[in-house]
């Protein structure tokens, strides 16, 4: 089954102490390449997350995002440095004091100094983690459907491209063998006649046999034989259930190889002008699989 590397998938549970929303959006890349925006005070349980996400995934730019709203006090890490705020209080009545001024702390003044709160740095509590990482596997498992939708859709229009793929290379074998001949004939023809200008004496056994080596310089019948192989190769990676998008690009280089010698060596003006449609043909083959995961 083939996917694809871009995607979006959701999911959020609501309880009564938080709500919360997982989002999760993926591009082309050659790696697994994973971008948090979390709050910093679940940085600890990232690495956990992470094998969430590539128990799914092998290859994609994957950014997942985090909404997050506590409504029970208890649970946020924030805390107040009380000894910190009696020791600040308790130097003001002395200055009070000892200036003879009457001293009435105001609180609301002191709850604006950032200095006095602290950030226990994570998140420790059970029931959240949990809820977190069930709702991060829900939108994981949204995500991935979509991956799924869009690399089966992808995989029909790639099975339609093989298969004209294939067309060409049988008319491209057809025209071949038909002028193969044709070619021979022409060089017997043209050495023939360039022999008898010169008056060289030459023997018709070994004219023959280098004729035959210039011929087979130009044959492209085991070119298309290897294309043939890997066309045949391709399609047996739609049937695989694992990642097969860097197989898939490799073969395609391949194909290229091939057809890029077919084109070089033919010397047939209709068998140029279907190596030039297979090259555009899998050009748009390998722009779709660059998409697959």
């Amino acid at each position: 089954m083939l996917k694809s590397m871009t995607g979006y998938g959701r999911a959020s549970a609501q309880e009564d102490n938080w709500t919360l929303t997982w989002e999760i959006r993926s591009l082309n890349n050659r790696h697994l390449d994973l971008k948090w925006k979390i709050p910093p005070t679940l940085y600890a349980h990232q690495k956990q997350w992470e094998n969430e996400v590539k128990a799914v995934a092998n290859r994609g730019g994957v950014e997942l995002f985090l909404g997050l709203k506590i409504n029970n006090p208890e649970l946020q890490s924030l805390t107040l440095d009380a000894t910190m705020a009696a020791s600040m209080l308790r130097e003001l009545d002395v200055l009070a004091r000892s200036l003879g001024v009457p001293h009435t702390p105001d609180l609301n003044r002191l709850l604006g100094i950032s200095s006095l709160w602290k950030d226990a740095g994570s998140i420790e509590n059970p029931e959240l983690i949990s809820s977190l990482t069930e709702t991060l596997t829900k939108a994981l498992s949204d995500w991935d459907a979509a991956r799924v939708r869009e690399g089966l859709a992808l995989e029909e229009d790639l099975r339609v491209r093989f298969a004209r793929l294939g067309e060409l290379v049988s008319e491209i074998r057809e025209l071949a063998s038909q002028t193969a001949p044709e070619r021979f004939a022409l060089l017997q023809e043209r050495v023939g006649k360039i022999l008898a200008e010169s008056g060289v004496q030459v023997d018709p056994d070994r004219m023959l046999q280098e004729l035959a080596v210039i011929s087979d310089r130009i044959d492209v019948s085991e070119e298309l034989t290897r294309l043939e192989i890997h066309l045949r190769g391709i399609d047996t990676y739609f049937r695989q259930t694992e990642p097969v998008g860097r197989k898939l690009d490799f073969m395609v280089q391949e194909c290229f190889r091939e057809i890029n010698t077919c084109g070089n060596k033919s010397q047939n003006t209709a068998i140029s002008q279907l190596v030039v449609t297979f090259k555009a043909e899998l050009e748009k083959c390998r722009e779709q699989i660059q998409n697959l995961e």
